[in-house]
């Protein structure tokens, strides 16, 4: 009854000529016959009937773009139909990703008599890839993709940095840079990037050959390291992926005196075995864990963002929809958080699947820093080296490109600004083209200093780029942010409750007003960044594309007290949906129907939506005295203790002493005609 049922494809598999087993039937449908959900349904039950009648295991749909994979042995109700063929009642499952979402990897297998499949062409390989990820795991009961068995190093990273921190007494986070630095040697050995006479297990070896502590080192020093240079070299700000200088210094040469050590630390890696397939909870842990045991905190909430922040945001921003060609920027980057936090998404991380042998991101990610000195520069190269590890999985598949993923991502991805103590504050872009779809950033807060940046302004000449006449770097940072959005654009930015209620920030907000619409400002609580008594708020904005235009919906605000973490120096895990998950997803519920949002209806008093007419009448856009007295001891919002160091206490001052003085004027003038009154 089939014989004129001719598929399209067929993937066989013939090792076996007297079984010759059906791997996937393939439907190939012009965009035609593919454009309604109607006639998707109809090519896969199509593509369907030949699988079952051929015993096949995949099923596969594409028109080039889109491609669809089903699982014929798997019924499922909600797919039932009639085979039109012979009346036959069939059924299948669509096949979906680890992330319980729809595999939506193209099928694209090129002609060749390639036997090696190293040598395939980089479509086809990464085909094959999922294919036998597919058939190691899809069968009559099961339809989604197991992900690979992965291990956790954050016990070995602990230990290593540990041992580095007892033996040199330097602070945790020069220890890091160096468990970092390992890490990579040890990964691109495993993987077979990294080979002999360069690699893990030849270093290991010269130990077995009665070479010396000190000569393993060197070797490491001039050699192995040499080569990971060379695999991932420098981008035109000269900096990499690597960093360390304990084992090895600034200069390239060992470290003679940390011998030991470095054997030492070797052993454990060792010990613990391949570094292939790490869990993705160990790339966000990895920075977080050590970071935060700096002995200067007061610097980390300049480069570091908790991660718990930085998901919020990320999934607040909307960024696996970002459409083909967006432009993504943090232009205060630190170690590149929300730059890499979206590549947990799968397809944000596709966009970095090499095609055709070369890696063309579908949108542009771009992070900037600035730093003059050595340490400075580290924070760029943690997050060169950061963005390695978030992407170890697709390196691994193409272990032939990694000058590529240097040139094409890392580098292009992260730079440092060295020319300028503006940094990414000197970056006018001026054509629109060039500017950004999204911001999503945490700028720095810091007061002092601020003078000599704006003299550095002036002679720059950006006077004319800077009027909005923002406090702090905040301010300039958020005016920064204004104007290189595209008309349109998004921007989530982190800043400090300065830029919200003092007087001298009155004209920067109504900049905002007059550039921007506001989506939501959300509170978060005291110490939510590392020992930063720091009040900071969540600003949600997208560009006007005409500032005549005039915002109607209202603001969504959120009041937070539990970030999912506790705010000391431990940063224990909390248990149960925190407030900023709330927030999170009821500002996503609300940023699809602002009009019609049923805050009432929703019984979470933490949440408001205020009237624009608000932002404008309101000398102060201090969200958290919205809520009355009364409201905030029933939400358990205690008041904050009056900690502060000597900036803040400084800044604090300088705020009473401007509130003073915007009440002589008046009342002098009370005084005068009251005088003139009596």
């Amino acid at each position: 009854e089939y014989y004129k049922r001719r598929p399209d494809g067929l993937l066989v598999d013939r090792q076996n000529k007297k079984s010759i087993n059906v791997i996937a039937v393939v439907e190939h449908k012009q965009s035609s016959d593919f454009n309604t959900e109607k006639k998707k349904l109809l090519a896969v039950q199509q593509c369907n009937d030949v699988c079952q009648i051929l015993n096949a295991h995949i099923g596969i749909i594409t028109d080039g773009k889109i491609t669809i994979w089903t699982n014929p042995k798997q019924k499922n109700k909600e797919n039932d139909y009639i085979d039109r063929t012979t009346n036959t009642k069939r059924s299948y499952s669509i096949i979906r990703n680890e992330d319980k979402k729809d595999l939506s990897e193209k099928y694209i297998i090129q002609n060749t008599t390639e036997t090696d499949f190293k040598k395939i062409d980089d479509d086809t390989r990464n085909t094959l890839y999922y294919i036998e990820r597919i058939l190691s795991c899809i069968n009559d009961k099961n339809s989604t993709l197991i992900a690979t068995v992965e291990v956790d190093p954050l016990g070995l990273a602990s230990n290593v940095w540990q041992d580095i921190y007892i033996n040199t007494g330097k602070d945790p986070t020069k220890c890091l840079y160096n468990v970092v630095e390992l890490f990579i040697f040890k990964f691109l050995s495993d993987v077979g990037i990294l080979k002999s006479p360069n690699n893990f297990d030849f270093i290991l070896s010269m130990y077995n050959s009665g070479s010396t502590n000190k000569e393993v080192l060197e070797h490491y020093a001039t050699t192995s390291r040499k080569k990971i240079k060379d695999l991932f070299p420098n981008g035109s700000d000269n900096t990499t992926i690597i960093n360390g200088t304990i084992f090895v210094d600034t200069k390239g040469n060992s470290v003679q005196s940390q011998a030991n050590l470095f054997r030492n630390s070797l052993l454990k890696f060792k010990e613990f075995g391949s570094l292939k397939n790490v869990k993705k909870e160990f790339k966000t842990k990895l920075f977080e864990t050590f970071l935060k045991q700096s002995q200067d905190k007061s610097k980390l909430g300049q480069f570091f963002t908790p991660r718990k922040v930085v998901r919020a945001i990320v999934e607040m921003a909307d960024v696996e929809n970002l459409s083909d060609g967006s432009r993504l920027c943090d232009p205060f980057c630190g170690v590149g958080g929300f730059i890499l936090e979206p590549l947990h998404f799968t397809k944000r991380k596709n966009d970095f699947i090499p095609r055709s042998g070369k890696i063309k991101p579908k949108i542009t990610y771009q992070g900037f820093d600035k730093g003059t000195d050595d340490d400075e520069e580290r924070t760029i190269i943690l997050a060169k080296a950061n963005m390695l590890i978030y992407l170890s999985e697709i390196i691994e598949k193409y272990p032939t490109l990694t000058t590529d993923f240097a040139k094409d991502v890392f580098n292009k991805t992260f730079y440092l600004i060295t020319d300028s103590n503006l940094g990414t504050l000197k970056n006018r872009i001026t054509n629109e083209n060039e500017k950004y779809d999204l911001i999503m950033t945490n700028p720095p807060y810091v007061t002092k200093g601020v003078k000599s940046i704006r003299d550095e302004i002036t002679n720059e000449g950006l006077n004319d780029f800077y009027t909005a006449g923002g406090q702090g770097l905040s301010g300039l940072a958020l005016e920064w942010v204004i104007r290189n959005l595209k008309k349109n654009g998004k921007a989530f930015i982190i800043l400090n409750d300065a830029v919200f209620y003092i007087a001298q920030n009155k004209s920067l907000r109504g900049f905002i007003l007059q550039e921007c619409f506001i989506n939501c400002i959300i509170s978060l609580p005291i110490k939510t960044f590392f020992n930063t008594p720091k009040k900071t708020y969540i600003l949600g904005i997208t560009k006007k594309e005409d500032n005549a235009i005039t915002q109607e919906l209202p603001i969504f605000t959120y009041l937070v007290s539990n970030i999912g973490e506790t705010l000391d120096a431990d940063r224990f895990e909390i248990e149960g949906k925190s407030d900023l998950e709330m927030a999170k997803d009821l500002f996503n519920s609300f940023k699809g129907s602002p009009k019609h949002f049923p805050v009432t209806e929703i019984g979470d008093k933490r949440c408001k939506l205020q009237p624009i007419e608000k932002f404008y009448s309101e000398n102060s856009w201090d969200i958290d005295k919205w809520w009355g007295k009364e409201e905030r001891i029933e939400l358990g919002v205690s008041e904050e203790e009056n900690k502060t160091n000597v900036e803040g206490f400084k800044e604090l001052v300088e705020k009473a002493s401007h509130s003073i003085s915007e009440y002589k004027k008046p009342l002098k003038k009370l005084i005068k005609e009251t005088k003139v009154k009596f």
